[in-house]
């Protein structure tokens, strides 16, 4: 009796999964889905509707950039605003204040109408699912516009001049968004399969056999596994059957126009671990020196604070110009920012490594003052004698001889700068400095920082001491900046003295971008 329930039972269960996955798009396409020993379903026609949400585009903000402006300037609406702010706030939830978005960051304009279609689609009489496999890769596809020129009577209150340029709206190939998500997903430690088939066991007799080129099949650290479909050619049923089944195997449609946020908002959606939310500020990144860099979404684990694992930042770029350098990518990396950086038109982007062409590091030695002393004065060009002696009394004027002896002795002309790194009596000092010399004192217990300041001053070499910040911005690069304690001396190029262990490809793009040396004692 047992026996033939079971039998009833497994019977059932696979009559509804065939009837579940039974659906056909065309008759050319091949199989995508397989589930062997099935029954013929009864229907053989099925209409779904399709809603698609009102069209947008993205738009990096830039310096100076407001809600308000951006309306006038990119969308050419003058009058009427307040609807349209409401638009773009609905299309940017993450945007808590109007009055506060930051240069760099990318959000979304309204573009385009909303659209209702409907889709017939056929299901296959065979005992064999088939379902619809991709289409053949397209490039890119770019619809262009010509945006009107807004008269004079239209400007903004701050009077910009807005001259007719063309709009793009961009969708990305199918594959390059793939791509873009399989390196996303590899950077958190994660997998992606394009390729070969993924066994599902529904029995001990049957599985589900799903091919990977069709459907990629995602494999999170976490142990969560999702089904992406791309096409969105499977019903709840599957769904629902697939998480009833295994509670971390989880089926995710894809619609042709979804974006790369989209997609990763849905794949995060099954996994309890992982989240992905708009960046609402600047990274602040390492100490030594001190990185701040602005991304536009961040992909972590929930519970960052107790997780060692590195964080993923996604950067939208739209030309060469806005791609950060790969000392900035690969410095932040090294303090647990991973950041990836996507192309609307093309994809994964980001430039090449740098080589930069360093001699190396000037050293100074911090074992005495008077060392170090003499290694700067060397670095500086500065010619001096070490160890020399200086006549204090004279036999001829004074009726004896009294020298004394120098750490390092520069002439000028008929002048001395003396250095000394100890002390002398007072009267050797006044006689020394009425005969016109120029008198130095440096301590080996004072700091190397303080030294370097009397010497600088001393021989009249012009610097300053402080904390000195370098952005990207100030360059014609996209928002960044590093920073760091330590004095700056300035000669033909100038130069940084810091005591710490400079990074040496931000050493590197120093010299590239800002012909700016790094010595460090």
């Amino acid at each position: 009796m047992r026996k033939t329930f079971w039998q009833v039972f497994i019977l059932c269960v696979l009559s509804s999964v065939v009837l579940f996955y039974s659906q056909a798009l065309s008759s050319e396409d091949t199989a995508q889905l397989t589930f062997r020993k099935t029954a013929i379903p009864k229907k053989n026609f099925q209409t779904y509707t399709v809603s698609e949400s009102a069209g947008s585009q993205p738009y990096q903000v830039k310096k100076g950039d407001s809600l308000i402006r951006i309306v006038h300037r990119e969308l050419h609406i003058t009058t009427n605003t307040q609807k349209t702010m409401l638009l773009i706030k609905s299309l940017n939830p993450d945007i808590q204040n109007a009055h506060k978005i930051f240069a760099g960051q990318v959000i979304r304009l309204p573009e385009g109408q909303p659209a209702v279609k409907a889709i017939g689609v056929n299901i296959a009489p065979n005992k064999e699912i088939l379902v619809s496999k991709q289409k053949p890769v397209q490039p890119a596809k770019i619809v262009e516009e010509k945006v009107p020129v807004v008269s004079h009577q239209e400007q903004s209150p701050v009077q910009e001049t807005i001259v007719s340029e063309t709009k793009r709206s961009i969708i990305l190939p199918p594959a390059a968004r793939l791509a873009v998500i399989k390196h996303i997903i590899a950077q958190m430690n994660g997998s992606m399969i394009t390729n070969g088939n993924y066994y599902l066991p529904i029995s001990r007799t049957e599985q589900l056999t799903i091919d990977c080129s069709i459907i990629p099949v995602v494999e999170l650290e976490d142990r969560t596994t999702i089904f992406l479909d791309l096409k969105n050619r499977s019903n709840n049923h599957l769904k629902n059957m697939i998480s009833d089944h295994w509670s971390n195997y989880h089926l995710v449609k894809i619609d042709d126009k979804d974006d790369i946020i989209i997609i990763l908002k849905k794949i995060f959606k099954t996994t309890n671990t992982y989240e992905i939310t708009k960046a609402q500020k600047p990274f602040s990144l390492g100490s030594l020196p001190v990185l701040e860099v602005i991304v536009d979404w961040v992909i972590a684990k929930k519970d960052v604070k107790k997780s060692s694992s590195k964080i993923q930042g996604l950067r939208f770029v739209y030309g060469n110009k806005d791609l950060l350098p790969k000392a900035i990518v690969n410095y932040a990396r090294q303090h647990s920012l991973i950041i990836t950086e996507i192309s609307p038109e093309k994809g994964l982007a980001g430039k090449p490594e740098e080589i930069y062409s360093l001699p190396s590091m000037t050293i100074l030695p911090t074992s005495s003052a008077k060392d170090f002393s003499r290694a700067l004065l060397s670095y500086l060009n500065i010619p001096g004698e070490t160890d020399a002696n200086v006549s204090v009394f004279n036999i001829a004027e004074d009726g004896f001889n009294l020298s004394i002896k120098t750490d390092i002795v520069v002439t000028h002309g008929e002048k001395k700068t003396i250095l000394f790194s100890r002390n002398l009596p007072p009267q050797f000092i006044n006689i020394l400095q009425k005969a016109g010399n120029e008198l130095i004192f440096i301590s080996d217990q004072d700091e190397p920082a303080k030294n370097m300041e009397k010497i600088l001053r001393g021989f009249n070499v012009a610097f300053t001491s402080g904390y000195f910040t370098f952005s990207g911005l100030d360059k014609n690069q996209p928002p960044y900046n590093f920073g760091f304690s330590g004095t700056k001396i300035k000669t033909d190029k100038d130069i940084y003295v810091v005591n710490f262990d400079f990074n040496q490809e931000l050493r590197g793009l120093m010299q590239k971008t800002w012909l700016a040396n790094i010595v460090r004692y």
